[in-house]
């Protein structure tokens, strides 16, 4: 038998017995109906945070330059003005210098001829201590200023390094003039609306940070 004929039998016989050699192609299904859902998406943005707490405020005086920083993460700047004499460090009273250091807000904003005033709590063991090394207040003076930050009180204001310093606004005197002028007798000014922006929102003991 010849090789052609044999080949046609064997095709012969397994399309009879199988219904053919190759497997059934399967059906293809038609296409859904139903579309599937996208991922999950936000369908709007985050609403912007809003600064409820002010938790840190840093003084950059070559900058004039106010920083508040909130609790949420955000931060606000400021333009301010310093005391009329801006260069150095306070060292004493009736020297017009602002503060440089580390401090914390020290009572409740009262209001005063420059709007509102928000102390701060100078000054501070390291203010004492160089000025008891210089000679301009006495030890016992030093051990008062220290024990009123051991006990979170606002240390003693009529030393020879002097006090009541801090922040505040305008009023109506100054109005504008703090972008532009340092005019302050030692304290960080600002706007009314920034004074009253930083009031509402930091509490006793906010730490405030006064850079060169």
């Amino acid at each position: 038998m010849g090789r052609a004929r044999i080949a046609g039998l064997l095709v012969a016989l397994c399309l009879w017995g199988s219904g053919g050699c190759a497997p059934e192609p399967k059906p293809i299904s038609p296409p859904s109906a139903q579309v599937p859902a996208p991922p999950d998406v936000d369908p709007a943005p985050h609403p912007d945070r809003v600064c409820e707490r002010v938790v840190l405020v840093e003084v950059w005086k070559a900058e004039r330059r106010l920083r508040a920083v909130c609790g949420d993460g955000s931060e606000r700047e400021i333009r301010v003005a310093l005391g009329r004499e801006p260069l150095g460090d306070k060292r004493s009273a009736g020297d017009s210098r602002t503060p440089q250091g580390e401090y914390r807000i020290a009572g409740p904003a009262r209001e005063s001829r420059f709007h509102r005033f928000l102390p701060i709590d100078f000054p501070n063991p390291e203010d004492a201590s160089l000025a008891l090394a210089a000679g301009r207040i006495s030890s016992a003076e030093r051990d008062a200023i220290f024990a009123a930050h051991l006990e979170g009180e606002l240390p003693p204001q009529d030393t020879e390094l002097g006090g009541d310093l801090g922040f505040h606004g305008e009023g109506p005197e100054w109005r504008g003039l703090s972008p532009d002028l340092d005019w302050t007798y030692g304290c960080v000014a600002m706007s009314d609306p920034e004074i009253d922006f930083l009031v509402e929102r930091v509490t006793l003991d906010t730490r405030v940070r006064i850079h060169p």
